[in-house]
């Protein structure tokens, strides 16, 4: 509950929330990548991205090579494999079958042996025995899917000692401008996009917590080799299975891709990120200071 204003916060996150997944598949957004191939197209757009870049190089400066990270919803190890070259320990949640999978084939190859993959959803991931806390860093990069976020973000406080650090989307973005025009056409219903990053601020408000805040601002070029290629992954992910939805599906996406260098498509999007970071020692102070 908001203190100030009387607002349920962690109320509207789960309403906004459920809303999403029932307008969407109806699962929850991890289960979009059961498939290893999704994964991999995944993997593939991120860890050269200059903003995937950034997040590592950001988050290296929070920690010292005797630290012990916490990565929840680590997806394909994008983030966690580079920053375990820079500390002692990482641990990393993540419940996707197919990420877990390109993650593991990943730490094969990277050799990386400081690097604790646990293969569940963070709700159901208990402090004892599942986590080796305490950590110095705990974050979650685009990883927030879960129903309760208070009692999600109360954890994460209870396992860590110094940086917590979220990062959530801003404004409608991509994947959700593509469901809000598909969902009607494809099955006759409304999708409702995921919840703001202004509950996440509003509902940290309400719990005493003042997060420091940056806005994160970028073009994206989305190149993929042909226009089947790109047909296949929408096909897949919004199951258009029929004709007419075939049909349906590959007139929106010829008017979103355009052709490039004469043998692939693009498509030119902006995405606009908040990221939300605190350090959990100076919250406990606080409370010890209003406890007095």
């Amino acid at each position: 509950m908001d203190v100030l204003n009387g607002i349920d916060w962690n109320g509207v996150w789960m309403d906004a929330q459920q809303k999403n997944i029932d307008s969407g598949g109806g699962g929850e957004c991890w289960t979009a990548w059961a498939d290893k191939e999704a994964a991999k197209n995944y993997l593939n757009s991120f860890i050269a991205s200059p903003s995937t870049k950034k997040r590592v190089a950001e988050l290296s400066r929070m920690v010292k090579f005797e630290s012990r990270v916490l990565d929840i919803g680590a997806g394909p190890g994008a983030i966690a494999i580079p920053l375990s070259k820079k500390v002692s320990h990482v641990t990393a949640v993540e419940p996707a079958p197919g990420m877990i999978e390109v993650f593991r084939d990943r730490l094969a190859l990277a050799g990386a042996e400081n690097i604790r993959l646990i293969p569940k959803r963070w709700e159901d991931v208990a402090v004892d025995p599942d986590l080796e806390a305490p950590y110095d860093l705990c974050f979650a990069a685009f990883s927030l899917g879960m129903l309760d976020l208070k009692q999600s973000i109360e954890k994460m406080i209870r396992v860590s000692t110094n940086n917590i650090v979220l990062y959530w989307h801003v404004g409608l973005q991509s994947f959700d401008e593509d469901a809000v025009a598909l969902s009607p056409l494809l099955y006759g219903k409304k999708h409702y996009p995921v919840p703001e990053s202004s509950i996440i601020f509003n509902l940290l408000y309400g719990m005493r917590i003042y997060p420091d805040v940056k806005i994160e601002r970028k073009n994206v070029r989305l190149v993929y080799k042909t226009f089947n290629e790109i047909f296949e992954i929408y096909a897949r992910r919004y199951s258009a299975e029929t004709n007419d939805q075939q049909e349906m599906l590959a007139s929106y996406l010829r008017a979103k891709f355009i052709p490039f260098e004469g043998k692939s498509v693009i498509r030119f999007t902006h995405r606009i990120s908040m990221r939300l970071s605190w350090q959990t020692h100076i919250i406990t102070t606080k409370k010890i200071l209003a406890a007095e």
